[in-house]
């Protein structure tokens, strides 16, 4: 794994490992959707697609304030908010659709 890239952001400590596609920011319990959202856009684009993860109970470590955001490949799967996702013809679509089929 390679050092991790530091940068600041509306005052945050920002770190990025780009070979892990893993972006952390340390904040002080301020940061803000929009500035999350902008840091995001800021380092991989605003077009790029990234994910927080929210850990089963006992799998959280919590030491720190920090933000991690994991960014999606064109092809992982992501909750479509907007209905405009493009991937109707997807294996995970195509395998969805046979399951609730089979199941009917």
């Amino acid at each position: 794994m390679s050092d991790p890239i530091r940068c600041t952001f509306y005052g945050f400590a920002t770190y990025l490992d780009e070979e892990l596609g893993h972006l952390w920011v340390e904040h002080d319990g301020t940061i803000t959707w929009d500035q999350l959202q902008a840091i995001k856009s800021a380092v991989w684009g605003a077009e790029a697609r990234a994910i927080e993860v929210y850990p089963a109970e006992g799998n959280v470590i919590n030491a720190a304030n920090i933000r991690h955001l994991w960014r999606l490949g064109p092809m992982d799967f992501a909750p479509d908010l907007v209905g405009e996702d493009g991937f109707e013809d997807s294996l995970q679509t195509r395998f969805a659709d046979a399951w609730a089929e089979a199941r009917r």
